[in-house]
């Protein structure tokens, strides 16, 4: 809110100072410019502004829709392709109830996914051991031909607080017991020519336990499909150079906040920040999540889910 009352109010002062000096000769000011130094004065247009903008945020982020991509590959998989279904940064706590995400998780079933990709940060420093276990036995009943696979966020693990409501064991025994897959630099194989492979979360680049995608791609027969999950857009070049036909990501919620994204534009941090990219023969895809962090507000892109279509 005050970020968007400074933009506001610095952009009303431009405009005040472009009137004075236009009208600085003048001995008379009419009543149209006694009505903007009354708006100018009492900061109306920045007080409309970040309010309004914060009404959008929050109902942007509770309305959650589907967003579609069409991936073509010259790899031979079977002619009616694969629908992949892709969620991340949910953040549980942050805005979605457990009634909303059953309801959103029926609709992704309704569209039929062959696989059901979770790509990290499901839940956070913020969720409780309860709600976790509710949340991933929710995510568990997506119906799927393939089965649904998970990779690590950075903030799944509760990384960030002294006393974890629940640790990495429970969690991922959770994960787990809900049939859901984790995949810790670890790749699966379905049908002989489609391949899964998991990354271990980055971690901002300090993870020393993180193998490169080299030698993960390394025992990949390079014929199948290789599709890449990694929490963290990173290493854009090293996966098209290794052989990644498709790499999805999420992580930076598009910038969560209009105009973040345009700074993380300018400013890389990721190797992306929202949408679809194409790196030599790699198709990358960052989704801007189906949540936020802490804040139930998202001004700089759509909540989320994404339906991918892998066709020959």
């Amino acid at each position: 809110f005050v970020i968007y009352f400074l933009m506001a109010s610095i952009l009303v002062d431009i405009i005040q100072l472009i009137i004075k000096t236009a009208t600085k000769n003048k001995p008379t000011i009419n009543k149209p410019l006694k009505i903007w130094s009354f708006i100018h004065t009492c900061f109306i247009i920045p007080i409309i502004f970040s309010t309004g903008m914060m009404i959008y945020g929050h109902l942007n982020i509770m309305n959650v829709q589907p967003t579609y991509y069409n991936v073509s590959t010259d790899k031979n998989i079977r002619s009616e392709g694969y629908r992949i279904g892709l969620l991340a940064d949910l953040h549980f706590g942050s805005s979605i109830d457990l009634e909303e995400l059953s309801r959103i998780c029926d609709e992704i079933s309704s569209k039929r996914p062959d696989i059901m990709i979770l790509c990290g940060d499901i839940v956070d420093e913020s969720t409780s051991y309860n709600d976790m276990t509710e949340v991933f036995d929710i995510l568990g009943d997506i119906e799927t031909e393939f089965g649904i696979y998970f990779v690590y966020g950075n903030h799944d693990c509760q990384t960030y607080v002294p006393e974890p409501a629940f640790t990495k064991e429970q969690l991922s025994s959770t994960i787990l017991a809900n049939n859901i897959t984790i995949l810790e630099d670890e790749h699966k194989n379905i049908n002989d020519e489609f391949v899964i492979v998991g990354r271990t979360d980055a971690s901002f680049s300090t993870n020393s336990n993180r193998e490169s995608i080299e030698d993960l791609l390394s025992v990949v027969d390079k014929d199948d499909f290789i599709l890449v999950l990694d929490h963290q857009p990173t290493e854009y070049n090293k996966n098209a150079i290794a052989g990644t036909d498709l790499l999805l990501s999420g992580h930076t919620h598009a910038g969560q906040f209009w105009p973040l994204n345009w700074v993380l534009e300018i400013i890389p941090f990721n190797d992306g920040v929202y949408g679809l990219e194409k790196i030599k023969d790699t198709t990358t895809i960052i989704t801007s999540g189906m949540s936020g962090w802490a804040f139930p507000y998202k001004t700089s892109s759509p909540a989320e889910y994404v339906i991918i279509d892998v066709k020959p």
